[in-house]
């Protein structure tokens, strides 16, 4: 297995074209804005995943404690467990839970934890596609590095939602088509509003640039990579109620 893995190093480090000129850690995150192909590019021989994936735990974490702080999270989650029609006790019972100090403790761990196990799992998913199916040649650490790159532009949408629903008063927040639904926009509505959320199909685009490059492949092979993971994430927004 060491000899294959080897292997798959040197299909990206072997190549005719010379090397791209390294840029620092905070310009390789600047230039993942600006310019995705040659930050891709720069990252090919050897690529890295700690500091971005740092600044997606790290922003992860503060919008999450943020957010509990203004009690929106609080709010929403009575206003859901009213309208199901759960026991006084239940509601009393979370309440509480909301109100003490290790809510927003919790909250924070979870969202870093959620953020950690998704990264990781796009990644797998991404080398089962990638190498075991369409025949391309990379380690799990470039489909990491790709993940983690990827969300650093996902914060955008983070921020985006999380001012939104300070602002608003609720975690109800579109940005695709879920806004053409009514108050309730059930599963169809959450699906395709994560679907057609452009600050979401930002990042997956990138994650796809970045297995073209990576691979030395076209855009569509990228795309064929990257968009299953786009969809279960899809899918499981719309079943979260």
């Amino acid at each position: 297995m060491g000899g294959d893995m080897d292997h798959a190093q040197g299909s990206v480090e072997m190549s005719g074209e010379p090397a791209a000129p390294p840029a620092s850690p905070v310009g390789q995150l600047l230039g993942i804005f600006a310019n995705p192909r040659k930050t891709f590019e720069a990252l090919a021989a050897r690529p890295s995943y700690l500091l971005p994936l740092l600044v997606v735990l790290v922003a992860q974490t503060t919008f999450a404690i943020a957010i509990f702080q203004t009690g929106v999270v609080k709010s929403y989650s009575l206003s859901k467990l009213e309208a199901q029609g759960k026991t006084p006790e239940v509601i009393e019972a979370t309440e509480k839970f909301f109100d003490s100090p290790a809510a927003p403790v919790i909250g924070a761990i979870t969202a870093a934890v959620t953020t950690t196990f998704v990264l990781l799992f796009n990644s797998a998913l991404f080398f089962f596609l990638g190498n075991l199916m369409l025949g391309a040649r990379l380690t799990f650490k470039h489909y990491l590095c790709i993940e983690a790159y990827s969300a650093v532009l996902a914060l955008v949408d983070l921020a985006v939602r999380a001012g939104l629903a300070i602002g608003k008063g609720t975690l109800d927040v579109r940005l695709g088509l879920g806004n053409v639904f009514g108050e309730d926009p059930g599963f169809l509505g959450r699906f395709l509003d994560t679907l057609t959320n452009p600050l979401l199909l930002w990042p997956t685009a990138v994650s796809a640039l970045g297995v073209s490059v990576f691979s030395k492949k076209s855009f569509g092979f990228g795309v064929l990579v990257v968009l299953p993971a786009f969809v279960i994430g899809a899918i499981l927004s719309g079943m979260n109620r």
